[in-house]
């Protein structure tokens, strides 16, 4: 059985491949480098105590083999507009806009992450992705998205007919279910939904 760490570091060795793009690898490696002095799960804790929040331990990322599978499980195309809703310090926003193309939206509601992922999109010249500082109940969704989140099972979007909404470990209330599968993170197996407003 593997361990957490080293689930984390065969992750992390499998996304190397991705460095074939340029631009990727720029943006990968100066997250990396923020990280040395600037730690996610930290920030995110410090945010989530001033919040007064009860899980003050909920960040977490999404691995970039997760993405892919997604992305090849749900017939995403590069004509959709990718909304991550919780998108953390953008990594997977990043990845989904330099090698596969797609226009991406991030949003987030800790500004330390919104402010540092401007910040790398500005020096890697990055154009097809946005981030917002924002609350994720008080966004509005264009139609031709698809939204993926994890862990918000009591959100209340208004989601328009026909918008994809993936989400992890449980579907939103109120959306069809048309497909589920298996989804990695360095914690272990979980299920992932594809879902729509019929």
């Amino acid at each position: 059985m593997l361990t957490f760490k080293k689930r984390l570091w065969q992750s992390r060795i499998y996304d190397f491949r991705y460095y074939s793009s340029i631009q990727f690898a720029f943006i990968d490696l100066l997250l990396s480098l923020i990280t040395l002095f600037c730690n996610p799960y930290r920030i995110c804790r410090k945010f989530l105590q001033k919040k007064g929040a009860k899980n003050i331990y909920a960040y977490g990322e999404t691995p970039l083999s997760t993405y892919k599978r997604i992305i090849d499980l749900c017939d995403v195309n590069s004509t959709d507009t990718w909304i991550e809703l919780g998108s953390g310090r953008g990594r997977g926003c990043f990845w989904l806009s330099c090698t596969q193309g797609y226009n991406v939206i991030g949003i987030e509601w800790v500004p330390l992450f919104v402010y540092m992922a401007k910040w790398i999109k500005l020096l890697a010249f990055a154009k097809k992705i946005s981030f917002e500082c924002k609350d994720i109940n008080s966004i509005s969704l264009p139609k031709g998205a698809v939204i993926y989140l994890y862990g918000y099972s009591k959100i209340s979007l208004d989601i328009p007919h026909g918008v994809k909404v993936i989400s992890v470990s449980e579907p939103l209330s109120g959306l069809a279910v048309i497909k589920k599968f298996w989804v990695r993170y360095p914690w272990g197996r979980t299920t992932a939904f594809l879902q729509t407003k019929l």
